[in-house]
């Protein structure tokens, strides 16, 4: 290289350098720096009774609606379905979260006392206020429209179970929904689903009743759980 392309190429490195020194690395995606919003702290959190029926399309409808516009055919769900479900929820919290969940009686007495208007009152409404009766962060609250049992045994059946629910996280502070997430499966056998052979071994390569199935929800719903 002669000298004068020399001196052109050693000035290019320096304005590079330089360039690099004033503006910094750049952040790619992925990096510390690209960390996204911040997840809630749960610090202090309940599990809201669930609410039986579902209003409108979108997931999120449920519980902006008032609580006497939610519905349900009584043919598709058990009469204590809310209540069953409501200790899945609790019971598989109180596992990963422990002190940090406050016990379910505490909760349904909160909610007892609470002065209810299923008139004028939404799900939401009513579940920040009875977090903020509780001095929690955070509430889950549930929605359940279908909760239909098997009719046969465990290894032929005439119907299979089928259940539908919806789970959400509600901020108590600022009334945001942070994270929701739906269940609706009627089980199916492993020849008619041959491509999720691998659920129908998991959940025992039988038959399961209306309980067993929405345990089976619980698990899978909160799999992908951030929080």
């Amino acid at each position: 290289m002669n000298r004068g392309k020399s001196h052109l190429v050693g000035s290019g490195l320096w304005i590079l350098i330089a360039l690099f020194t004033f503006l910094g690395p750049a952040s790619s995606p992925g990096s510390a720096e690209d960390t996204g919003p911040a997840l809630l702290r749960l610090e202090r959190v309940g599990v809201m009774p669930f609410f039986k029926g579902s209003y409108g399309s979108d997931i999120n409808s449920s519980l902006s609606c008032h609580v006497c516009e939610l519905t349900f055919d009584p043919s598709d769900v058990t009469p204590d379905c809310d209540r069953v479900l409501t200790g899945f929820v609790q019971d598989f919290l109180e596992i990963r979260y422990g002190d940090k969940l406050i016990p379910l009686v505490q909760v349904m007495k909160a909610y007892r006392e609470t002065p209810k208007d299923e008139f004028k009152d939404t799900p939401l409404v009513l579940a920040q206020r009875v977090g903020k009766a509780l001095s929690a962060n955070a509430m889950f609250l549930g929605t359940v429209w279908k909760y239909k049992d098997r009719i046969g045994g465990t290894r032929s059946v005439e119907s299979p179970a089928s259940v539908a629910f919806a789970v959400y996280l509600l901020e108590v502070e600022t009334g945001n929904i942070v994270w929701n997430q739906t269940f609706a499966e009627t089980q199916r056998s492993l020849f008619e689903n041959i491509l999720r052979a691998q659920t129908f071994f998991d959940q025992g390569g039988k038959w399961l009743t209306a309980d067993e199935l929405a345990q089976a929800g619980v698990k899978e719903i909160f799999k992908a759980f951030p929080y």
